[in-house]
């Protein structure tokens, strides 16, 4: 006996193809953070050299102390951005041909993105404490001596830098990018038409009964001339072949409404009155 044939797979809903398509702008966010995460790098880099070039006598313990927490930054930030853009954009054609693993894989892509926000945050939010003056009025901590004396840390960041300002608002919008669109791409791969093309099997149909099955009532002949008679248990029409367990009454006639017409009182119940003797010829 042959496999029934597979059905045709519909065509692709339009939500697939708009969030392909968002699911390529998120790699590009993705790879815009990496891209300013390394410029902030190199121009730090830049500042560094700058403030040792007017500090000569600098500590080198310090200035290895700022290159190293640089460098480190620059991973933090990069490294996950450029991870999950990888990421994205090998499940993106996979997920627009109705691979549903490939979805999948979007979706924990999608957690593992608010998993990395969040690490980042607490990440700075570690060195808050670390950022933060004393109140007004008190004194600083002994530690804080060799901080605020250092010519090398009070060139680093004197003034401002117009950078800078530029560089936290692009990143924060940058962030703010990705997490939408990849809520966006979430949400139209979790809608129910798409979800029913990346699995065709999830809206079976109800399979039909057995061909033996009579839907309502329905009425059989009982032969020699009289009248039909409603089928109950234990009745079946001519010629159909008995189902697997289904079980005949040895006495179909106590089924029988007595009073009927073409029956008879009987020593069970009601039975069907017999034909009468058909005459063999003229006599």
């Amino acid at each position: 006996m042959s496999p029934p044939a597979t059905a045709p797979r519909p065509p692709r809903p339009v939500i697939v193809t708009v969030a392909f398509w968002l699911q390529l702008a998120v790699v590009l966010a993705l790879l815009g953070l990496a891209a300013l995460a390394v410029v902030e790098a190199v121009h730090f880099d830049g500042q560094i050299d700058r403030a040792v070039r007017l500090v000569p006598d600098a500590d080198p313990d310090e200035v290895a102390g700022e290159r190293q927490g640089n460098v480190a930054m620059t991973l933090i930030l990069g490294v996950p951005a450029v991870l999950l853009a990888v990421w994205l954009a090998v499940t993106a054609v996979p997920v627009r041909r109705g691979a549903n693993v490939a979805r999948i894989l979007v979706f924990v892509a999608s957690g593992a993105q608010l998993v990395v926000c969040f690490a980042q945050c607490c990440s700075a939010g570690f060195l808050v404490p670390l950022l933060t003056t004393p109140e007004f009025g008190a004194e600083p901590p002994p530690e804080w001596e060799e901080w605020e004396t250092s010519p090398f840390f009070d060139t680093l960041y004197a003034g401002t830098d117009p950078w800078d300002d530029l560089f936290f608002p692009a990143a924060g919008l940058g962030v703010l990018t990705v997490l939408t669109l990849s809520g966006a791409v979430v949400l139209l791969l979790a809608l129910p038409p798409a979800h029913r093309w990346f699995v065709p099997g999830a809206a079976k149909e109800t399979p039909p009964g057995p061909a033996w099955l009579m839907p309502g009532p329905s009425y059989a002949t009982t032969g020699y001339g009289y009248p039909p008679v409603p089928l109950v248990p234990g009745f079946l029409p001519p010629g159909q072949p008995l189902p697997p367990g289904y079980l005949i009454c040895p006495d179909p006639a106590a089924h029988l409404t007595p009073g009927a017409p073409g029956t008879m009182p009987g020593p069970t119940g009601p039975s069907p009155m017999p034909p009468e003797d058909e005459p063999d010829g003229p006599r």
